[in-house]
């Protein structure tokens, strides 16, 4: 619970002997500089954040942390900054080092409904002449990498303060070692990124951020700061844990989700999910960005498929071998052409394949046993037919052609987006019971 003004306050940023003083109210911090009229507007000052985190003290004694995503930024009067995440201290009367944390927690929010809320027990003590409430406890370890960071991740539940009838989980990362406050914002991206996959919603988010270290003297964690988001929408989905991909759904993928999710391998396919409904409202809405993203992410699955067999791969390698020879007769007649001429039309041929529509198709009946089950049970399907006309759709509205959307497309989107998390949970390792109770739930891209 956080009883001090974090929200509405003032206070100041320290840059080396200097303060520079600002007023921070929804998560705005508006930074003063010296001088009034065309004089402020001429005064600049930098301030350096060689971490990404500027630091300072709100006016009632507070130890404050901003993030600035910058080594350093240039300001004028009336500068503001929208940190994203900022860091309160949880006292005004001791001094921490809010460089560095070891541990940090996400509570509630969203959480909480990724993983099956048992019903709290209640019973009557006669000896106590009082109710007694049992509370149902979860306690999961797991060792994961973030990028290349080792840490232990913890799953736990707690009664929330503010309504003790209500079990919060608790997401733990600890580490082996202080990190700077750079990990905070890489594992926050992380986790956003799987309470987006598991809800298949963008306005994901948590009721509490909690920083620990440890204490030299006694060995034991103590909190030091809290932490503040700032989302940049109004509510979090509503969606219950009966509708959504649970933590238990996923256990044995966990760790390959975090590796997957926080990979920095530039110009290689990891994972691609973008169409997410921004909102529970949006989820029925179609647009034809969304079917532009949902045709990039199945491509991004069909990156990592290597035994799509169909006759016409076959033929077209005769093909191929035909047009090869070909083309190498003709590079020693009378008619040659440029070298480099010739190395453009075989770096052509290596890319030559089966259209995409058809290589989509094929990978659906791949996976024709979800598929089925997604068709009973949540009344969803494609045709080859339908595929070549979705894909078709993408292209003509992709070059600027109008196009009008119909039933054929829509259903076939949406059978798409199933495919999608069908194929990449398949990646992730999960089992096959768990994949198949999803699809017979209905919690699959709902």
């Amino acid at each position: 619970m956080i009883s001090r003004n974090t929200d509405n306050f003032t206070g100041y940023v320290i840059q080396g002997e200097e303060k520079i003083y600002f007023h921070a109210q929804d998560k705005v911090f508006n930074f003063m500089t010296e001088g009034v009229g065309i004089f402020a507007e001429l005064s600049k000052s930098v301030m350096k954040s060689p971490d990404h985190f500027l630091y300072g003290y709100s006016t009632d004694g507070y130890q404050i942390a901003l993030y600035t995503g910058y080594d350093e930024r240039k300001i004028s009067a009336n500068y503001k900054l929208r940190p994203g995440i900022y860091l309160v201290s949880t006292a005004n009367l001791c001094s921490y080092d809010m460089s560095k944390m070891q541990a940090i927690e996400f509570v509630g929010g969203t959480l909480n409904n990724l993983y099956q809320q048992t019903q709290i027990i209640t019973k009557y003590d006669e000896e106590g002449k009082c109710y007694i409430k049992t509370y149902p406890a979860l306690k999961k370890e797991y060792s994961i990498k973030i990028k290349n960071i080792e840490c232990k991740l913890i799953l736990k539940n707690m009664p929330s303060e503010n309504s003790p009838s209500i079990m919060n989980l608790i997401v733990r990362y600890e580490f082996p070692k202080e990190m700077s406050l750079k990990t905070i914002k890489l594992t926050y991206n992380v986790l956003m990124k799987i309470c987006r996959f598991m809800t298949n919603r963008e306005n994901v988010g948590f009721d509490e951020v909690r920083l620990y270290q440890i204490d030299d003297e006694t060995g034991k964690w103590f909190k030091f700061a809290d932490g503040f988001l700032d989302y940049q929408y109004d509510n979090f989905t509503n969606k219950k844990y009966q509708q959504n991909i649970l933590f238990d759904d996923i256990d044995e993928c966990i760790a390959n989700l975090h590796s997957v999710m926080s990979a920095d391998t530039e110009g290689t396919a990891t994972y691609l999910f973008d169409f997410y409904a921004d909102n529970d409202k949006d989820y029925n809405i179609l647009s034809d960005d969304k079917i532009k993203n949902i045709c990039s992410s199945i491509e991004c699955e069909l990156d990592f498929v290597t035994d799509l067999k169909d006759d016409e791969n076959t033929n077209l390698a005769d093909l191929i071998k035909s047009v090869k020879a070909v083309i190498k007769q003709h590079r020693k007649s009378d008619k040659k052409l440029e070298d480099k001429t010739y190395d453009m039309i075989f770096n052509s041929i290596s890319h030559w394949g089966m259209a995409n529509s058809r290589k989509i198709y094929l990978l659906y009946k791949k996976q024709d046993y979800y598929m089925k089950i997604l068709s009973e049970k949540a009344k969803l399907s494609c045709t080859e037919e339908g595929i070549a006309a979705f894909v078709k759709y993408r292209n003509d509205i992709t070059h600027g052609r109008y196009r009008t959307l119909d039933s054929v497309i829509a259903e076939t989107a949406y059978a798409l987006m199933a495919l999608v998390y069908c194929c990449f949970l398949l990646r992730m390792g999960i089992k096959d019971d768990k994949l198949k109770l999803l699809f017979e739930t209905n919690r699959i891209a709902s």
